[in-house]
């Protein structure tokens, strides 16, 4: 799991990290199952006028080239690799949608993801930008947070995703373990001021609210996002006691920001990154997922892996809870059904 694998503006001359070939030849030796990128693969239209990477097809061509240890993309071969959309795959101010990054990005990508996102007509069609999967036993679920601009009133940007059909995901299956995918963090992970993807008005904290109900009580313990580049781990409680962690990957190449060191109230800041890049690898049991992180000393070009673990309990099955919580059950199935236990 990483993200933010983009290139420096003012630097580059591929859109692409120089360290991301690096990392890519670390994630083939460990040969994990598939791969997860959460967004901000590139620079898009984050780059000199003059540039020859205003040819935004380039840029993507020189990610696949570089992730090339860990998948083929000429011959299809290798481990699997799922991305999301960040901002610099669509406007990297977050204004309105730069169309043709927006293709891009779809070319490049159309043949290597599921094909079953949301498709609600017009220019709302997410086919090939949101999807979910399952693999053995995990449920996987990629949204793309940049169909929904709006530049009125307070709000600026894009401040919304189809919050229905990701929930629908979660609730169509029943797995021990349930992974959400985007780009932007929906916790302030960097200070003690609530914000996020929502935003920190009255509604918008409601609606991050809701939305975090949804989630937990339909089996999801594990937010992978990025866009601040640095690597932080916090862990929320929603209203029905069920744990999701928020883990900003951001540390896949892109320059590194400092880490805020606190979170916003009602989180837990557990780990903080903001010296190394890299990525997380998490390896699943039937019991259990442990994540660990890998640090690249971009000195020497030599790894070593956190002292600090994140690990996750499956899901419980259903009849094991319907014995300990019957009385419960009637007043709220789901969440009881779907709790989420963590350690």
């Amino acid at each position: 799991m990483l993200g933010d694998t983009r290139g420096e503006r003012e630097t580059t001359t591929t859109g692409v990290s120089i360290y991301l070939n690096t990392i890519a030849q670390k994630i083939a030796l460990l040969n994990p199952d598939l791969v997860l990128v959460s967004g901000d693969l590139v620079n898009g239209n984050d780059v000199p006028s003059t540039s020859i990477l205003t040819n935004y097809s380039l840029q993507f061509n020189n990610w696949k080239t570089a992730m090339q240890p860990v998948y083929n993309f000429a011959t299809s071969t290798g481990i699997p690799i799922y991305p999301v959309r960040g901002n610099h795959e669509n406007c990297d101010h977050e204004g309105p949608t730069v169309h043709h990054l927006k293709e891009a990005y779809y070319n490049a990508f159309i043949d290597y993801v599921p094909l079953n996102g949301p498709n609600n007509g017009g220019s709302d069609n997410q086919v090939g930008y949101s999807y979910s999967f399952t693999y053995n036993n995990a449920n996987f679920v990629a949204a793309d947070q940049y169909f929904y601009y709006t530049a009125s009133g307070s709000v600026t940007g894009y401040h919304e995703l189809d919050r229905s059909w990701v929930i629908d995901q979660f609730a169509a299956t029943n797995m021990p373990f349930n992974i959400f995918m985007a780009h932007e963090p929906i916790f302030n992970s960097e200070h003690t001021t609530p914000s996020g993807f929502f935003g920190a008005s009255t509604n918008a904290l409601q609606t991050r609210a809701d939305f975090w109900n949804g989630l937990g009580t339909n089996g999801v313990q594990l937010y992978l996002t990025g866009h601040i580049h640095n690597e932080t781990v916090i862990s929320t409680t929603n209203d029905f006691g069920n744990v999701i962690y928020q883990l900003v990957a951001g540390n896949g190449g892109a320059s590194l920001g400092a880490v805020g060191g606190k979170s916003e109230p009602g989180t837990q800041l557990l780990f903080t990154n903001d010296t190394y890049y890299g990525f997380a690898l998490a390896a699943v049991s039937d019991t259990s997922m442990t994540i660990e992180y890998y640090l690249l000393n971009t000195n020497d070009n030599s790894w070593s892996i956190a002292p600090y673990t994140t690990t996750i309990a499956a899901v419980p099955e259903p009849s094991s809870l319907l014995l300990l919580a019957a009385g419960l059950l009637c007043v709220f199935p789901r969440a009881f059904r779907r709790q989420t236990v963590s350690s």
